[in-house]
């Protein structure tokens, strides 16, 4: 028997995970998007090979357990290629932190994410989340302006969150939807959302050779706080990989760019 887990992925640091692509613009480097809505997205192969690097090179990692999780690279004595008893899925956007006159930051997505989350849970039969499909439901369902996004939490009063005012909620938020998506929530309009989300921060970064610059490019990256979520699916009697990821407190470097501290992230089981 076959049984699916589902992950909150949450960016420690800035996390570039390149698309291979540059644009006519200032961007030499971009992150990967998702070619119908355009959003940032991690590839299964992305997630794949990172959880795959990171048990090749622990201590815990032993060959026969990373190749009936991934597969084996080589092939066997018939020619063909062993596959890997786990399947792995896109990691999707859920949330963007976004600027805030109080607290910092808030975490911002939209009924758009909200829904494609709860039609995810449904498509992969998680019927233990139906609490949080019909509290993410309700969130769904309220209605917000495209330049009026509603904050959740403690009530401040007039709050701009980025250059939008926002509105406050009196909604209590579950336990639920707060262990999945934090305190400071703000719900944008699915509009509002897309633009933040076409408009990542932009890193200059610059190759020294002896103290002088030889070569200058920018990348995109997708900013710390930033939450994602996958399902991975397994047998049944096997949790090698959640055994693992426990023992390295859920930490798995994504992306490119390790040695200056990006892409870290925290994968929690939900």
């Amino acid at each position: 028997m076959k049984t699916i887990d589902f992950y909150l992925i949450q960016a420690i640091s800035n996390l570039h995970v390149g698309s291979g692509e540059g644009d006519f613009s200032v961007i030499d480097k971009q992150v990967q998007r998702d070619p119908v809505n355009k959003l940032p997205v991690i590839h299964a192969s992305g997630i794949k090979g990172a959880l795959r690097e990171a048990m090749q090179f622990s201590n815990t990692g032993h060959n026969k357990v990373v190749e009936a999780i991934f597969g084996a690279d080589s092939k066997k004595k018939d020619g063909k290629i062993q596959q890997g008893l786990n399947n792995f899925f896109d990691g999707k956007l859920l949330a963007l932190p976004i600027r805030s006159t109080h607290d910092y930051y808030y975490i911002a997505t939209c009924p758009y994410l909200l829904n494609s989350l709860i039609s995810d849970l449904k498509i992969f039969n998680l019927h233990t989340h139906d609490n949080l499909i019909n509290q993410l439901t309700s969130l769904a369902e309220i209605e917000v302006k495209p330049d009026n996004p509603n904050y959740f939490g403690t009530n401040y009063g007039k709050l701009t969150l980025e250059n939008w005012e926002a509105h406050y909620n009196q909604l209590e938020l579950p336990s639920e939807v707060i262990n999945l998506l934090g305190e400071r929530l703000a719900l944008l309009h699915n509009d509002a959302f897309k633009s933040l989300a076409s408009e990542l921060p932009i890193i200059a970064r610059n190759y020294l050779e002896n103290g002088i610059s030889r070569n200058l490019w920018y990348e995109e990256v997708v900013p710390r706080e930033s939450l994602f979520y996958t399902m991975i699916s397994r047998h049944e009697d096997n949790d090698n990989l959640n055994n693992f990821l426990k023992s390295k407190g859920n930490l798995v470097q994504i992306g490119a760019n390790a040695t200056v501290g990006y892409g870290l992230c925290k994968f929690n089981i939900i």
